[in-house]
């Protein structure tokens, strides 16, 4: 298993009006590498402390150009891999996914959490690719 952190954004500054609603998140680059190792993870933003997560949009690209393909992300934190995203495979031929897991729905993160995309079924044919990965909510006090 694989950990590598692609923070390619300067992470959240000031939040604004409690209880105003954001969305968190960016475009990831996944690495060929990344899709072929089971459990490999990337560490690609973080959620301020009071955080309550009540919508996700992602969007892949396709990462699995093998006949039969396998790959299946999931997209959660160091405490539970499939809070928001459970083992979702658009990533097979490229999809948007608009549902979040239940596990995450109005999750509240007590402290400042970093998110992390976890390759959870492997590539047959790894290829690189993006993920465009988005948490919507509020931050509570």
């Amino acid at each position: 298993m694989a950990y590598r952190k692609d923070w390619g954004q300067p992470q959240i500054g000031g939040q604004g009006f409690v209880g105003t609603r954001k969305a968190i998140g960016r475009r990831i680059n996944v690495l060929a590498a990344d899709v072929n190792g089971a459990g490999n993870i990337i560490g690609v933003f973080s959620l301020p402390a009071g955080f309550l997560v009540d919508g996700i949009l992602a969007a892949f690209t396709d990462m699995d150009t093998g006949g039969a393909p396998t790959l299946s992300f999931s997209v959660g934190d160091a405490a539970s891999a499939f809070r928001y995203l459970n083992a979702d495979t658009s990533a097979r031929a490229g999809g948007t996914v608009t549902a979040l897991a239940a596990t995450g729905l109005l999750y509240k993160n007590p402290t400042e959490t970093e998110i992390q995309v976890q390759v959870s079924g492997v590539a047959q044919v790894g290829a690189a690719g993006t993920i465009d990965l988005y948490l919507f909510g509020t931050l509570q006090n």
